[in-house]
């Protein structure tokens, strides 16, 4: 390499003072100039020519010899005549989104990575919106680097009733418990999956009962949307002083139930405190933390409670009332504040309880025991979980209950859903 401009140097020297000697010849030879001329000019392109090529040879090497794939790169013959212009083939080098999603490389957060301009615009919603709603303080809260889960769930569930009745007449009551299994996919914060009801293998009468569940959470709040519905009556626990108040268990069918509701709320601590990491395995929790809670619940409920239809050994410890036929048919809108804490018991083990009352009020309907008119709302709901992560495994346990209390002078009502779950995934 040294010789080479060594070499360069000496032909630019060379072509220097060839120049130079042709303006200092002696005044007498002028005559012969232009010819001289000619042939000296001749003879510095032919020296300009090499001084080029040794420079273009050597600009080459240093380009081949620090930066090869780049030269490789911009190097591309010409099309043959006839042949239009082909389109530019991406490079994995280049970032184009679709080569590293093949890859599995691709980064939505890495400003480098080209699209186009609608996908572009997508990702730039998304990590805007990820920035906004998910941001943690990463000595509290981290992700897993996981897209993808995958989950096997168990998913059991049952509605209770308990009942004060006129002349201090207590009844309790709960339904069976019903229990599913399903599989879930997961991408992100989107989930599809299905459940099967165990309950078909043994019984071929359509189930009476149902329950869907939508909900999504973020750093800064959760909101859920839910559907039970009960069609098969219930068991009595306890009524009155039937078998002096001793636990029992007697079919009732005089009940239907159906709620359909909505809570969302804001996580105060949003910054230090993960609920995803005790609920969906999104996250994981470093340190014990908790955060208070406010939002709204909207509830639409129906519930009859006929006892008219008790068992006959039942009847005679009715009270001595003109109604037999309870039906609660409203509107609730109330506050909910509570407070969730994240106990991280072992750094692979976290243990989540919470609990949220709300207050507000009922519009009864016209077809309610009430009849039209407004009343208090008091409603709680309440859930506890245990989460233990092993690399990307995770297992849990999740129990959740939602009730509404209801109130009269010579009647109450405390209804509820208690459901309990546990859980097997996958990141990936």
């Amino acid at each position: 390499m040294q010789k080479r401009i060594i070499h360069i140097l000496i032909l630019a020297i060379f072509s220097l003072g060839s120049t130079f000697h042709s303006y200092s010849q002696n005044p007498e030879e002028v005559p012969d100039f232009e010819e001289e001329l000619e042939q000296e000019s001749d003879i510095e392109a032919e020296e300009a020519e090499k001084v080029m090529d040794e420079i273009g040879h050597y600009g080459s090497d240093i380009l081949l010899k620090f930066a090869p794939e780049k030269v490789s790169s911009i190097t591309a013959s010409l099309p043959t005549e006839g042949e239009g212009l082909q389109p530019l083939v991406y490079t994995p080098d280049q970032k184009w989104w679709w080569t590293l999603l093949k890859q599995g490389k691709l980064n939505m957060k890495d400003t480098t990575v080209r699209y186009p301009k609608f996908i572009k615009f997508c990702v730039d919603v998304y990590n805007w919106g990820d920035r906004t709603f998910n941001t943690y303080d990463p000595e509290y809260v981290v992700g897993t680097g996981k897209r993808w889960k995958v989950r096997l769930v168990s998913d059991n569930w049952l509605d209770s009733y308990a009942m004060k009745l006129p002349q201090s007449v207590n009844a309790t009551m709960s339904s069976d418990v019903y229990a599913n299994i399903g599989a879930y996919i997961q991408y992100m914060a989107v989930s599809v999956g299905s459940s099967y009801d165990v309950g078909k293998l043994f019984n071929k009468k359509e189930p009476a009962h149902k329950k869907y569940e939508f909900g999504f959470i973020c750093a800064l709040f959760n909101a859920e949307l839910y559907y039970h519905e009960n069609r098969g009556g219930t068991n009595i626990r306890k009524f009155g002083k039937f078998e002096d108040g001793q636990r029992i268990k007697e079919h009732f069918p005089g009940v239907q139930m159906y709620t359909l509701g909505f809570d969302a709320y804001y996580f105060f601590n949003n910054k230090r405190y993960s609920q995803g990491a005790a609920y969906n395995f999104a996250k994981y929790q470093l340190k014990s933390q908790g955060s208070f809670m406010l939002g709204l619940s909207i509830t639409n409920q129906r519930l009859n409670i006929d006892f008219s239809q008790l068992p006959e050994n039942l009847k005679p410890y009715l009270p001595d009332s003109s109604i037999t036929d309870y039906y609660f048919h409203y509107n609730s809108y109330a506050l909910l504040f509570g407070y969730g804490y994240n106990w991280v018991i072992a750094p692979k083990l976290l243990f989540n309880a919470s609990v949220m009352p709300s207050l507000g009020f009922s519009h009864y309907y016209e077809d309610s025991v009430e009849g039209n008119k407004y009343m208090a709302s008091l409603n709680i709901s309440g859930r506890i979980s245990l989460t233990y992560n092993l690399g990307n495994y995770f297992f849990g346990l999740f129990g959740k209950m939602n009730g509404h209390w209801y109130k009269r002078s010579d009647c109450s009502l405390f209804s509820s859903i208690e459901n309990f779950s546990a859980y097997i995934g996958l990141r990936f």
